[in-house]
């Protein structure tokens, strides 16, 4: 099974800004590099588009999952302290009022009589 070489971004930028500078040619730079040249063509065709972009490496892969992890956590404890300044306001203006607290109606009434 063949292994996949990879390049970064800076070293592709570099190639082939060499190319375009005239510093060297296509064919030098590919048995410099030992790459196809239409590899080459590959990357300046996306360079000079603008559609060249890195892939992320597995540590950022990692990085991302654990920032998406954190960022549901931050979220779950925003709900739960807003519920909580909710209660405390509510709590607090209950405290505030006449002290009686509002029911319904009691389903049946007990046998026995008030003292």
């Amino acid at each position: 099974m063949r292994k996949y070489r990879h390049f970064d971004e800076d070293f592709k930028r570099d190639a082939v800004s060499r190319i375009d500078t005239g510093a060297i040619t296509q064919a030098q730079a590919a048995r410099e590099h030992n790459l196809s040249p239409s590899l080459i063509d590959r990357w300046q065709k996306q360079i000079h588009e603008g559609t060249l972009h890195s892939r992320p490496s597995a540590r950022e892969k990692q990085l991302e999952r654990e920032l998406d992890l954190y960022k549901k956590k931050v979220g779950e404890l925003s709900v739960q302290v807003d519920l909580l300044k909710k209660l405390n306001e509510t709590s607090a203006s209950m405290r505030r009022s006449n002290g009686y607290i509002v029911t319904g109606k009691p389903s049946a009434r007990s046998g026995k009589g008030s003292k």
